[in-house]
């Protein structure tokens, strides 16, 4: 049987408005906090969010199962039931008093997709699964893409007893077998996604910035997943003062000296773009002297702070991390203080892969839309690209931003982007 045509997809997808809508609302319900949802990872709200997944893919008769990890998989079946696989899906799990969309958009998107092909009685080349995973937000167990990094085999080895939950202190093993599932069978179990069964991954998921709100328009593909250079735990140390009565030229001042390394990072990130560096971020998310000691009187002798530099190049990231080095060794050196960085943590980039982009803007302009093309930030994605399953995403307009709980996405923005997705599932099965 052939693939169906990307109008007739389109036109399945958004008879599924409702269906869809009222699985949103379902999940909201579930899941309400004072402001917003909280769906921890493996918890019984997370896990409340998937069963639902679960029983309305069950309706559409799809085939479903729990991978190792509490993973949920809904099957529709293909022809050839060795085949390589298509797979799409995105993460339950949210931060504390987040939005509804981060992530659950992507996971009913999947399902929507199947529903659709369900309605125009497709039996597509291979099978193809839509999954729910666990874990992505780092809030939880301070690390992200938990769920798909079991699946394929890239968690560190002792991370299931060393990582905790932030708020119980519950081991991830602990966590796991609360929700009713193996961790014994989890630890002796082989990756179970990897490219000898899956040919693709695709991930909708609202976007995270302005741009589409700016452009005005409902979707973008992404061209790459940005990689970061962080330092977590930064000081600067110095000495404390009397403010009126120590000179200039005797402080040892972490607050100014502090303040100068970010002015000047700041000014060479300006730097970088205007030299056509493309995709670059830059941020200070914690900057503060020490509660315990200081005053509107005193000149600060401790700052603390952090640093993180974004990209979509290795070169760009590693000269991030060098210029951080230099300023940081001259500034110190002239303001007699001292600066630690601590240790250094981030990702590799992630190109996402061309002939899956093209798939999808090829979706998009067959339905009338001229989607945008720039980086995104961390989704799944880059874990099944890492182990070299070809990526590729649909990010999809939202209003005020994400992890907060006044996440906005408007329902035909949603379908919008779920119609690009579903139709280019279909061109990459067939």
């Amino acid at each position: 049987m052939p693939s169906p045509d990307p109008i007739a997809v389109g036109r399945a997808v958004d008879a599924r408005t409702d269906f869809a809508a009222a699985l949103f609302e379902t999940a909201r319900e579930a899941s309400r906090d004072v402001e917003g949802v909280t769906r921890p990872a493996w918890s019984d709200l997370d896990m409340a969010a998937a069963r639902q997944v679960e029983a309305a893919a069950r309706q559409l008769d799809l085939e479903t199962s729990w991978d190792p990890a509490g993973n949920l998989l809904a099957t529709l079946p293909g022809q050839d039931r060795s085949a390589r696989r298509v797979l799409t899906g995105s993460h339950v799990d949210s931060v504390p008093r987040g939005g509804n969309y981060d992530g659950h958009a992507g996971v009913l998107a999947s399902l929507t997709a199947l529903a659709a092909f369900r309605d125009l009685g497709w039996t597509p080349p291979c099978d193809i699964t839509a999954i729910a995973m666990h874990g992505e937000e780092s809030v939880w167990f301070g690390t992200a893409y938990l769920g798909s990094k079991l699946a394929c085999g890239t968690l560190p080895d002792g991370d299931l007893d060393r990582l905790r939950r932030a708020d119980t202190g519950q081991t991830l093993a602990e966590c796991i077998a609360g929700c009713g599932f193996d961790v014994a069978a989890l630890r002796a179990a082989k990756p179970w996604i990897d490219a000898s069964n899956t040919k693709a991954f695709l991930e909708l998921h609202i976007e995270q910035g302005p741009l589409l709100i700016d452009a005005d328009q409902p979707v973008a593909i992404p061209t790459a997943i940005r990689g970061n250079v962080r330092f977590p735990d930064a000081h600067c140390l110095g000495r404390y003062d009397h403010s009126a009565a120590c000179p200039r030229a005797w402080r040892q001042d972490t607050a100014l000296a502090t303040a100068e390394l970010i002015s000047r990072l700041e000014a060479w990130w300006i730097e970088q773009e205007q030299a056509g560096v493309p995709d670059t971020v830059f941020t200070v998310g914690k900057l503060f002297t020490d509660a315990a000691e200081h005053a509107m009187t005193k000149v600060p002798g401790r700052m603390d702070f952090t640093l993180n530099f974004g990209g979509t190049t290795n070169d760009f990231l590693e000269t991030s991390a060098v210029r951080i080095a230099e300023l940081a060794a001259e500034i110190a050196a002239r303001r007699d203080v001292r600066f630690e960085l601590g240790g250094r943590v981030g990702s590799r980039p992630t190109p996402l892969d061309p002939g899956l982009r093209a798939a999808l803007i090829a979706a998009a302009e067959a339905q009338g839309m001229q989607p945008q093309e720039f980086a995104t930030v961390g989704h799944d994605t880059a874990v099944f690209a890492g182990v070299g399953i070809p990526g590729a995403m649909v990010l999809v307009r939202n209003t005020n931003g994400s992890h907060n709980p006044h996440e906005a996405m408007a329902i035909e923005d949603f379908m919008a982007g779920t119609r690009t997705m579903a139709a280019a599932i279909a061109a990459v099965a067939g």
